[in-house]
């Protein structure tokens, strides 16, 4: 490896850290080696060295430099390497020798992608930072959302460093903690996948505006926006229409889109139509949060929105250090916390830092309701019970019946402040306990038969842990009254279905929380549940009065190296409302949503791999 000691041949105010060819490199016994570079410096790689020479050149600055550059997000570990692709060369770096070795057809389609987007450099945590030095690592992730703020472009390889994948591959970049401070960072964000279709038009299954697709590497990459690879991956399909040149029409297609999502757990029944053909998870939660929180038309009218979407994605993501999952976020918040200060596994004691610092900024408790059908955490209660963390897979946590994906257990929602009530704003304590004021009444445990021929009372509300409860006779306390109600119901907010440049009729619910008091600590309360109301109780719940609440434990915070032992013992309820299956027969559904109308044009997609196998052919 060549390094300049003084810069020679690069401008003034940056330096040449180092040059080596591409060749040179491998996956054995040639390894990439930063340790002789500076520390604590901004590294850049060069995209035209790599494009028109093979040459991996990389400068590096004091500070983050002002010229227009690209980042790239990407998962440590991607997809596995296809049998039937065509093996290129690649190259691991010392360090980051457990993580998938950098693809260099995979690295050129990313350079050229840059520099069609009018970006002479590249950064990728991967070649910019010393993976062998921790100095020169905490100081790069004390910087790391300037990098994705700063960046022109973030370009995402869903599917690792080691090769492209196409559309219809499913990848674990969604569930990766770090990747979604990545693409919200950044002014804009596009997803490089393998493409053998040519350039065109694509739309997300016709509800949304064309977007032009443009190659990166003719014939082999594509680039586009996030915003469009979330839609399609939330409703599981692609609209493309290709751009005609000589010899060659137009032509339009359907293709299938799961790069950011998943197959049903369950088998596909015999009376789907197509039968042969298995059934996507649409509207996937951890899609849908990461939509919302891109979506410019919904945080334009309330940035909580975001914030929210921000809380809920970040639970149905993993690590393989837990406080990395509150670390990966703060920026997004304008929260800047000392990493050294937490251990590893401290992600509760993280967690209250970063809600107590959005809270003294004058932000809301938006995580309150992100994954109201969870178990609460029991030392944290407005927080869902915290998910089992792990340097690859998905997000689970262990109910009683099974071990779950998270994903699976929360709701695709968002709140509407200005349909209803603003979502909870106040303090936080050290031990995590929030104040604030909102519409509440108490409440009386009550029990009624279930089922059809026991209808329940239409003033008995039903929690989600299957408690039932009635409103008391509320009449003000004074601060000298004893204390008669330890139960209470309190309006968090109206929530409304997400769908992609739609509001669905029917998609909103009233979430109510459930708290009840301590029995060791009567002027505090614990977040016991909730109960979802239709949206025909408005009127209703906002003749509440208010009153101020403190919520939080209700056990105290438990040593951080015993927590991950609890976590492991602790099995979590969780609150699921099956819903009845849609009939199959036409006559015997009258009402058909869009949900279910982007159920049935998924299910007769065509996979990417089919389509590029025929495109060509006339």
């Amino acid at each position: 490896m060549e390094r300049s000691a003084d810069g020679a041949g690069v401008p003034d105010d940056v330096a040449l850290a180092y040059s080596v060819p591409l060749h040179g490199l491998d996956t054995s016994t040639n390894l990439l080696d930063l340790s002789n570079v500076t520390l604590r410096r901004i590294r850049l790689v060069d995209c035209q060295s790599i494009v028109a020479h093979s040459v991996l050149r990389v400068v590096e600055y004091a500070q983050i430099p002002t010229i227009a550059y690209a980042a790239v997000s990407y998962p440590w570990r991607g997809v596995s390497t296809n049998p039937t692709d065509i093996a290129d060369s690649a190259f691991s770096v010392r360090g980051a020798e457990l993580a998938d070795p950098v693809g260099v057809d995979a690295l050129r389609s990313a350079c050229a992608a840059a520099l069609n987007m009018s970006c002479a450099y590249l950064w990728l945590d991967r070649l910019c930072i010393m993976q062998t030095n921790s100095i020169d690592k905490k100081w790069q992730i004390s910087k790391m959302y300037e990098v994705y703020r700063s960046c022109r472009v973030c370009i995402v390889l869903a599917g690792g460093l080691h090769r492209l994948v196409r559309l219809d591959e499913e990848t674990p970049w969604i569930h990766r903690s770090w990747t979604l401070q990545e693409v919200l960072a950044p002014p804009s964000t596009v997803v490089l996948i393998c493409w053998k279709l040519g350039p065109g038009r694509a739309s997300s299954g016709g509800i949304s505006n064309p977007v032009t697709v443009e190659e990166a590497v003719p014939g082999a990459s594509v680039y586009i926006p996030l915003p469009l690879v979330l839609q399609v991956c939330t409703t599981g399909t692609l609209s493309f229409k290709s751009t005609p040149s000589a010899g060659q029409r137009a032509r339009s297609t359907i293709v299938k889109a799961c790069i950011f999502s998943a197959s049903q757990q369950d088998a596909p029944r015999a009376d789907e139509i197509p039968f042969w053909q298995p059934q996507r998870r649409i509207f996937s939660p951890n899609v849908v949060a990461v939509a919302v929180a891109l979506d410019d038309v919904l945080v334009a009218d309330d940035p909580e929105i975001r914030s929210y979407a921000v809380w809920q994605s970040a639970l149905m993501r993993t690590s393989s250090r837990p406080v990395d999952m509150v670390l990966s976020i703060m920026g997004l918040f304008g929260v800047e916390l000392d990493p050294g200060v937490f251990h590893k596994d401290d992600r509760r004691g993280a967690t209250i830092a970063l809600a107590r610092a959005i809270l003294a900024k004058g932000g809301s408790a938006s995580w309150m309701g992100a994954a109201f059908r969870l178990d609460r955490d029991r030392c944290l209660s407005t927080f869902p019970q915290f998910p089992r963390t792990s340097v690859a897979g998905v997000a689970l946590v262990k109910t009683k019946g099974a071990v779950k994906e998270v994903s699976q257990l929360v709701s695709p929602v968002y709140p509407i402040q200005d349909a209803l009530v603003p979502l909870p704003r106040g303090r936080m304590d050290d031990e995590g306990y929030v104040t604030f004021t909102a519409k509440g009444v108490p409440l009386v445990e009550v029990s009624y038969p279930h089922g059809p021929d026991h209808p329940q009372p239409n003033d008995v509300l039903q929690a989600l842990d299957d408690s039932q409860w009635q409103i008391q006779d509320d009449s003000p306390l004074s601060p000298t009254d004893e204390p008669t109600v330890d139960t209470y119901a309190i309006l968090l907010g109206w929530f409304h279905k997400y769908h992609p440049g739609a509001s669905p009729a029917g998609g909103e619910t009233i979430l109510v929380i459930l708290a009840q008091q301590h029995s060791r600590e009567p002027s505090r309360f614990h977040l016991r549940s909730f109960f979802t109301l239709r949206g025909s109780h408005k009127p209703q719940v906002l003749r509440w009065p208010e009153h101020e609440f403190c919520l939080g434990g209700p056990d105290p915070l438990v040593d951080v190296r015993s927590t991950t032992e609890v976590l492991e013992e602790d099995t979590a309820e969780t609150y699921l409302e099956p819903e009845a299956p849609w009939p199959r027969m036409p006559w015997s559904k009258p009402i058909v949503t869009a949900e279910d109308e982007a159920v049935r044009q998924a299910r007769w997609a065509v996979p990417q791999q089919v389509l590029e196998r025929h495109w060509h052919q006339d």
